[in-house]
């Protein structure tokens, strides 16, 4: 069995870890866990780290994201999207056209602070908001920055709302969906929701559960599985000569003054949208990711974030 990462296109009506359980039991693997969240009712992208490939997860877990939606305007529920109690019902703006729907998404680009959906998994305490609002109890978690790349409102076909969303990683679609319904005063909930990139996985790259059990069937599932050096290569790439790659792996130093000369001899981009750099071998074999130093001129050494043998 292959280490890596399967991307699979989730189906609606079943959990991530529902996803993840069956993949794993399927190919009968020790190890797995999925590199983000999707609520049962969305589909699309979830990238399902397998075997060794779960050390490189808290990386895949970083990775913006990509979605296409629909929201119904004048309805609004307990959770935020369809699958909830209806609360209320309004009605919507007569005149209310496309270009004064994106005018709303405008202000939501940039960096806000959210706060998680009363129904979800985040944590308050050890336990799930979820189970708190199931048993009538009201508890707020602190809101945490989050980041909207892109807003993109496509269609306004009364009273539905079809959008494009590129955002960083924690946001919380369902309670963007909310806020523009407040913002424009009729309320609105999320109906329909499919991620088409989590990081650097695409929809392009995934197989339906369908697929994915015929693959398994037929003996050809390892062809779907991304390799770990393959799965990274969103990350920004450092080359290091194999006696450096043989200092690292067996738990030597590098200092910040020699990453800096690497970084700049080597052309990297300073200050990448995801905050490590990889360390490769000339034949493109994964020796380490670390974090990317907030100063190029400190003293000290680099962080090693992960080693690989």
């Amino acid at each position: 069995m292959k280490d890596g990462v399967l991307v699979l296109d989730k189906p609606e009506g079943l959990s991530s870890t529902q996803a993840v359980e069956k993949v794993k039991k399927k190919l009968r693997v020790r190890k797995a866990g999925h590199g983000g969240t999707l609520d049962p009712f969305a589909t699309g992208v979830l990238p399902i780290c397998l075997g060794r490939g779960t050390k490189i997860a808290q990386f895949i877990l970083q990775g913006d994201k990509e979605y296409e939606g629909y929201f119904e305007l004048g309805l609004e529920t307990d959770t935020y999207d369809v699958t909830g109690e209806v609360v209320a019902r309004k009605e919507v703006p007569k005149d209310l056209t496309l270009e004064e729907i994106q005018k709303i998404f405008d202000e939501f680009v940039g960096v806000l602070a959210q706060a998680p959906p009363a129904f979800s998994a985040a944590k308050l305490h050890g336990r799930p908001l979820y189970k708190y609002a199931r048993e009538g109890l009201k508890v707020e978690k602190p809101p945490k920055k989050v980041e909207i790349l892109e807003f993109e409102a496509l269609s306004y076909d009364p009273p539905y709302v079809r959008f494009r969303l590129y955002c960083g990683k924690g946001t919380y679609v369902r309670s963007l969906v909310h806020e523009v319904g407040q913002r424009l005063g009729c309320g609105a909930t999320l109906v329909k929701l499919r991620r088409l990139r989590k990081g650097p996985f695409t929809l392009e790259q995934a197989i339906t559960m369908e697929e994915f059990e015929k693959a398994v069937a037929a003996g050809q599932v390892e062809k779907y599985i991304i390799s770990p050096a393959e799965a990274l290569t969103f990350i920004p790439a450092l080359t290091v000569s194999p006696e450096l790659a043989w200092r690292i792996k067996h738990g030597r130093p590098l200092s910040i003054s020699a990453l800096a000369n690497m970084i700049r001899l080597q052309k990297v981009p300073q200050k990448p949208r995801v905050p490590w750099l990889r360390l490769v071998t000339p034949e493109g074999k994964l020796v380490a990711v670390l974090e990317y130093p907030e100063d190029l001129y400190a003293s000290g050494n680099a962080k090693m974030v992960r080693v690989f043998s």
